[in-house]
């Protein structure tokens, strides 16, 4: 019985392969494993809320699906062609989105152009963008060698001075075999929430991680932005607007379209019979069909939530609508799973039987810890998700923290298996698990006139 796994390993990951089914056209390459292995640090935040989740890293698939096809129109093929070197590149990273499609295409990019070479590496920083949200940072690397594994490391942006910048959080991806004379490219993205924090003239500093080694260290990159060519001004919609989908309350207050992205800001009713996890198929309509969809990034605090879409900043709409089908949700009462240790049984869980059984493995230290097995719907097929949050509650009130996750889907079925990577020989059974995300679903048809 073959199982494809994927492994993950920081907090923030959680939803790094989400997947974006049936509503876009993106084919995810079989060997989308051997692209993620993705860096995202979340830099101290004393100021702004505590609500980054992170949802921001499915933003890391723009840097690990590497598409085969290429649609563009005839403008910005001829665009491509005759400007920024390597261009070509930087589309394959971006056509999935057409929001910063867009932007590029209304010259809404920089080229900057900066290459370093050491120990038979090149690494060549093509090109920015840059709102009051985020700036996407365009790079090449070149080898004089093979390697199984190459990815930038220890990342850094800072102030002439040196100071590091207070950015709240940077992801970016690695690369599989990289074959010597091959141009491969990636995308970091860099988000903050006041666009002041990037000055006009900053240093980008990286190291080079090959095999899983940091072989190059503190590579700089002065970068002049083109302060002129980002002075796009954020429009700001007004919403105010509450909905019901089974029986569940969400109230949608504005929506901020920046030209890289679109962030939708809603909230959950405080007295919803059930928890929303996520939503399966939410987007943005224009009176023409045309639809930007969410790019699975998002960041929470209690019921407050932002969620955040391709941007339609340089289409304008006349008219825009919400829409949605389905979503993800279970009962508040249902949001416990408790485990008896010795028995390896579940002695709590989701009254719909979905989670199937829990096992120990005590072999090696990468794989000692706790597993669960769980029946998705056939659409969740390949989709990976975070059954828990990262505590585990003993029986003697005792927090138990893991940062290590596995995931695995089982050939021919719909069943899903989680791990936990922790010593579950210092817990007192019987333990408890908080969900996070779970594969039930409320489905109706949703449409919210946004204007």
């Amino acid at each position: 019985m073959r199982r494809e796994e994927a492994s993950m390993f920081e907090k923030e990951e959680k939803k790094l392969y989400e997947l974006k089914k049936e509503y876009g056209n993106v084919e995810i390459p079989s060997e989308i494993d051997d692209f993620i292995r993705s860096g995202i640090r979340k830099v101290k935040n004393t100021t702004r809320p505590s609500f980054w989740k992170i949802g921001m890293v499915a933003a890391s698939i723009l840097l690990i699906i590497f598409l085969t096809s290429i649609r563009v129109s005839p403008a910005f093929a001829n665009y491509v062609s005759t400007t920024i070197p390597g261009m070509e590149r930087i589309v394959e990273l971006i056509h999935h989105n057409k929001g910063i499609m867009s932007a590029v295409e209304n010259d809404y990019l920089q080229e900057v152009g900066i290459t370093k070479e050491e120990d038979g590496v090149s690494l060549t920083i093509d090109a920015i963008i840059m709102d009051e949200a985020q700036m996407l940072i365009f790079y090449t690397i070149e080898s004089d060698y093979n390697y199984p594994n190459i990815n930038l490391s220890n990342i850094k942006l800072k102030s002439q001075s040196g100071e590091e910048l207070d950015v709240d959080g940077l992801s970016y991806g690695s690369h599989g075999e990289v074959m010597k004379g091959e141009k491969v490219s990636g995308q970091i993205k860099v988000i903050y929430s006041d666009k002041e924090v990037i000055p006009e003239k900053f240093n980008f500093e990286t190291g080079v991680n090959i095999n899983e080694v940091e072989v190059i260290k503190g590579l700089n990159f002065p970068i002049e932005v083109d302060t002129q060519k980002f002075s796009a001004i954020t429009n700001e919609i007004a919403i105010d607007k509450s909905v019901e989908a089974g029986e569940q309350s969400i109230y949608f207050e504005k929506m901020e379209i920046h030209p890289t992205r679109i962030a939708l800001f809603l909230e959950y009713d405080e007295s919803n019979t059930h928890d929303i996890f996520r939503f399966d198929d939410i987007a943005l309509e224009d009176e023409k069909g045309n639809r930007w969809i969410s790019d699975g990034s998002s960041s929470m605090e209690d019921n407050k939530i932002v969620m955040y879409f391709e941007s339609n900043y340089f289409s304008e709409p006349q008219q825009l609508n919400l829409v949605f089908s389905s979503f993800t949700a279970l009962p508040k009462d249902e949001l416990e799973v408790v485990v008896d240790l010795e028995k390896e049984s579940i002695i709590k869980a989701p009254s719909d039987k979905r989670l199937k059984k829990v096992w120990l493995d005590d072999g090696e230290k990468d794989r000692k810890g706790i597993y669960f097995q769980i029946e998705v719907d056939p659409k969740d097929h390949n989709y990976f998700f975070s059954l828990f949050d990262n505590n585990i509650i003993d029986a003697d009130g005792t927090v138990h923290e893991y940062t290590t996750r596995t995931y695995s889907y089982i050939d021919g079925t719909n069943l899903f298996e989680q791990g936990m990577i922790v010593d579950t020989d210092k817990m007192v059974s019987p333990i408890t698990f908080k969900i996070a995300e779970y594969p039930s679903r409320i489905t109706e048809e949703v449409k919210v006139k946004i204007k």
